[in-house]
């Protein structure tokens, strides 16, 4: 260690003697640090290996319970052949989020071995073909467990969601086409969707009034008729191992599933005569028409899409670089980016202001502290530089700068502090001591070389179980662990070298 004092003393009496090629290497950090910021990419959440996911299915628009069912259950079938899948759940008709689920959709949550040889990632890719290759006619997608459950309780499920506002329904529908094929083009986009949900087919009845009266009828009776028909009415009910079960009147399956047959449906006057259903009423078959959704009073329609070994930043990114040359938007219709990534950017921005405000509150405190301008803006000019420190962790890590990774940029600036003020506070001493400027710097140095570098090692050292990701689920704070790592890494150069040279820069000589 003492050899290590001795070279640290050397760079340091040369950093003051030259404090020009310090300026230079601050800038280059600044530089470097913004280059790095570049590079990155970003996302919400960081990823990691969950060990389930949940499976999001959707039949064909107006498929029955049965007939969603059926196609189900070869699914399930592909599920259970799966080596890596311990068990798995589905639901039909029923979903977690806060939002009516129609009978033609719903999802399994599948949970996998402990100890699985593949990714989680491996195993949703080979589902997701066999599955598409098997049923080309079920719409899927595969989402893990707690971007799941973020996205259901902020009322946006999707990574990617690109709203686009315009009061032609048609002429949305048509450019939510486009936007769909436009980013499918973008590699690691999956599962997209244009947003356009068609309610299903069904069977309009249109009374003619008129008709209806000239037979002492009213549109209510001829509603009844209909719905005793086609979903039948409780007509009583019957008590079975205490419960009471209704017993529901209803017209054969043969019957409520042609349309010929419907309109010959009987229908009762009030006198008592009887005339067909096509009589009074005009019946027609509907295909089905597409669900109208609104955001503050706009109609819009949502494209989405999920990722696959991509980060979300870089994805928008191109995704912003390929709509413009692919999809030409009418003068009337506008374009948003919602989904995560909206949420994404709201955080970014809290978190700015957060990481702003703890270097104000360091350097006002700094400020009462020492009761002079050179402690504060030497401090805390080391403690903005290893932020470069946390980009560089993540860029050699491979990791990407989102919620947690920035709050390890919040945690450096206060631990960085602490090693400066080791540095500087018994400069003054030194100075009264009688000794010159380089002097006092050069003993504090030598003095709190062994404490700034034991409490920054131990720090370290804290966090490497956790920058190691041992455990399930423990890649959520590995960010957070890599960046306070690499800060305080390039915080052990700056606060025993680029603090004292600072602080020898902005301190006003005595009179």
């Amino acid at each position: 260690l003492r050899a290590i004092i001795r070279r640290y003393e050397w760079l340091l009496k040369h950093a003051l003697a030259n404090r020009w090629i310090v300026i230079v290497v601050i800038a280059g950090v600044i530089v470097g640090s913004f280059l790095l910021y570049r590079a990155l990419g970003s996302e919400f959440l960081p990823e990691f290996d969950e060990s389930a996911f949940v499976l999001d299915y959707w039949a064909p628009p107006g498929s029955s319970l049965a007939e969603t069912d059926r196609l189900l259950q070869h699914v399930e079938e592909l599920l259970m052949k799966t080596p890596e899948i311990e068990s798995y759940s589905r639901r039909t008709g029923l979903e977690l989020g806060l939002f009516v689920t129609e009978p033609n959709r719903g999802d399994f949550a599948v949970k996998l071995k402990p100890g699985h040889k593949r990714a989680t990632d491996e195993v949703k890719n080979e589902l997701r073909k066999e599955i598409e290759e098997s049923e080309p006619s079920l719409e899927i997608e595969f989402v893990d467990i707690l971007p799941d459950m973020i996205g259901d309780l902020t009322s946006s499920p999707e990574p990617i969601e690109i709203k686009l506002f315009s009061e032609d329904a048609a002429a949305l529908q048509a450019k939510a086409d486009e936007v769909e094929a436009a980013i499918k083009k973008v590699g690691g986009v999956v599962d997209t969707k244009n947003g356009v949900v068609v309610s299903g087919p069904a069977i309009t009845f249109n009374i003619d009034p008129q008709r209806a009266s000239r037979f002492g009828i009213t549109a209510k009776d001829i509603a009844d008729t209909v719905e005793t028909a086609m979903s039948g009415n409780a007509a009583s009910q019957i008590l079975q191992q205490d419960r009471l079960i209704k017993v529901r009147v209803i017209f054969p399956a043969e019957l409520r599933t042609s349309l010929d047959k419907m309109r010959g449906l009987q229908v009762r006057s009030a006198t008592g005569t009887l005339f067909r259903l096509d009589q009074v009423a005009d019946i027609a078959y509907d295909k089905g028409q597409a669900e109208i959704a609104r955001e503050n009073l706009r109609q819009n329609v949502a494209v989405t899409g999920r990722l696959e070994g991509k980060d979300l930043g870089t994805a928008i990114d191109e995704i912003k670089t390929v709509l413009p040359r692919e999809v030409k938007l009418p003068a009337a219709m506008t374009i948003e980016y919602g989904g995560l990534y909206e949420q994404q950017q709201s955080s970014f921005r809290e978190l700015l202001i957060s990481l702003v405000l703890a270097v104000v509150l360091v350097f006002i405190t700094l400020l009462i502290e020492f009761r002079s301008f050179a402690h504060p803006i030497a401090i805390v000019a080391g403690a903005v530089l290893a932020l470069g420190g946390v980009l560089l962790g993540l860029f050699v890590t491979g990791k990407t700068l989102n919620v947690v990774s920035m709050m390890g940029m919040i945690m450096i600036v206060g631990i960085v502090a602490k090693n400066g003020i080791l540095m500087l506070d018994a400069v003054e001493d030194h100075l009264k001591a009688g000794d010159t400027l380089e002097e006092a710097l050069l003993r504090s140095g030598r003095r709190r070389f062994r404490p700034v570098l034991m409490t920054s090692l131990a720090a370290m050292l804290g966090m490497l179980p956790l920058a190691l990701a041992l455990g399930a689920g423990a890649e959520l704070l590995q960010p957070l662990a890599i960046g306070v790592i690499g800060g305080l890494t390039m915080a052990l150069v700056l606060s025993l070298v680029v603090t004292p040279t600072v602080y020898s820069l902005v301190r006003r000589k005595p009179a």
